[in-house]
């Protein structure tokens, strides 16, 4: 295992204490006839902490929510001549922290009891559409960090909440040239990146609540294509770190059901393809590291149901052709190394899944196309490790 990394006495301190009882919620609706451009963005968050930092810093603390946090851009237009843009997202517990200069030393916990976080985005079009952009993102405890010198990370997640993100286009008699539908819902998420410095992350996620991601394009004639996709997973973390070595230990604990569900129900496609995916995680941990050694080692124990469904339905128009993925996985653990130099991964990987997995793909063409692709994945325990030199 790699050695703690180092820290001088920081310069900033930050101390916090956040506690929400009730509900949060924001929406956005819009409704025209005619209209070149909508643009539609909503965020509602139960407790939320940002921090810019200069030089060596560290920030301690909890944030705690009782009450459920909901998201809406409900948008709708008989004709758009241009583009259509909607995004929704909502977070229960957040935090984002960014240093530059220096290195940052975090102890967080956050905690969230029943109750749920839901984001929808959702576009309905009678006649004409150029071009649409529909995303839906949530998550019950979120931490997004960086820093230019190291990290030395410690977070607790614990979440009873629901999660749950959908984005959709009802289309049923219109046209829409082109169509991008995405979801993507987590119970406990951490994303971090470092550079320069030796970083250490520790974790303890436990996710109980139901997550679901759900990601429904309905066109009448989705022109040139129409990709939907959506993305759950009950916990996960991903460390990145540049030129210092990297380590990741702790545990990971999802009980509750996680749904990707994604549908693309569409008439025509003629000039385009018509691409659908469903990923579905329990518990996932990945670390990449550039130049340096890596370590990766989480406990992860899923029971809950692992559950990924993309479907899609093409009418008499045909289209260029299709391609549907579904995965659905109980543990994933990746380790992934990329230097021109001698570095390695080490790992002690210890993963246990007793929920049910399952993936599935389907695709009704009830006209000609001219290709149909489609898999379907499913995976109990996944562990996968990798080292690269930099050239190859």
């Amino acid at each position: 295992m790699i050695s703690a990394a180092s820290f001088a006495e920081p310069i900033n301190k930050v101390e916090l204490d956040q506690d929400q009882t009730g509900s949060v919620s924001s929406e956005d609706a819009q409704e025209a006839d005619g209209v070149r451009d909508m643009v539609s963005t909503t965020l509602a968050q139960g407790n939320s902490a940002t921090g810019a930092l200069d030089g060596d810093s560290e920030i301690s603390g909890r944030q705690t929510l009782d009450g459920g946090v909901t998201a809406q851009s409900l948008l709708s237009a008989n004709g758009v001549w241009a583009s259509v843009v909607s995004t929704a997202t909502a977070q229960g517990n957040a935090l984002t922290a960014s240093v530059d200069n220096g290195a940052l030393d975090l102890d967080l916990e956050q905690n969230a009891g029943a109750g749920q976080v839901s984001a929808l985005s959702r576009l309905r079009i009678t006649d004409y559409a150029a071009h649409t952009v529909q995303t839906a993102s949530s998550a019950v405890n979120a931490v997004q960090t960086s820093a230019e010198g190291g990290q030395d990370i410690a977070i607790r997640q614990s979440s009873a909440s629901d999660s749950r993100a959908e984005a959709r286009v009802d289309a049923a008699d219109a046209e829409i040239e082109t169509s991008v539908v995405g979801a993507v819902a987590a119970g406990n998420s951490l994303i971090s990146t470092a550079e320069d410095e030796d970083s250490i992350l520790t974790l303890d996620q436990s996710q109980s609540g139901a997550t679901t991601a759900t990601a429904r394009a309905e066109i009448g004639n989705a022109d040139y294509g129409v990709t939907a996709a959506s993305q759950a997973a009950g916990n996960t973390a991903t460390f990145q770190n540049d030129y210092g070595d990297s380590q990741t230990g702790g545990v990971q604990s999802n009980s509750g059901q996680v749904r990707s569900e994604t549908v693309i129900l569409a008439d025509q496609f003629a000039n385009g393809y018509a691409t659908g995916s469903a990923h579905a995680v329990g518990n996932s941990a990945l670390t990449s590291t550039i130049g340096a050694n890596t370590y990766s080692g989480v406990q992860q124990t899923n029971s809950g149901d692992v559950i990924a469904n993309v479907t899609l339905t093409g009418g008499a128009g045909g289209g260029l052709g299709s391609v549907l993925n579904a995965t659905a996985i109980g543990n994933a653990q990746s380790a992934y190394v990329c230097a021109s130099c001698p570095v390695g991964v080490t790992g002690e990987i210890n993963q246990v899944n007793s929920g049910a997995i399952t993936a599935r793909s389907s695709s009704v063409q009830t006209g000609q196309v001219r290709t149909m692709t489609s898999s379907a994945t499913a995976v109990g325990n996944a562990a996968t490790f990798a080292t690269q030199t930099r050239g190859d």
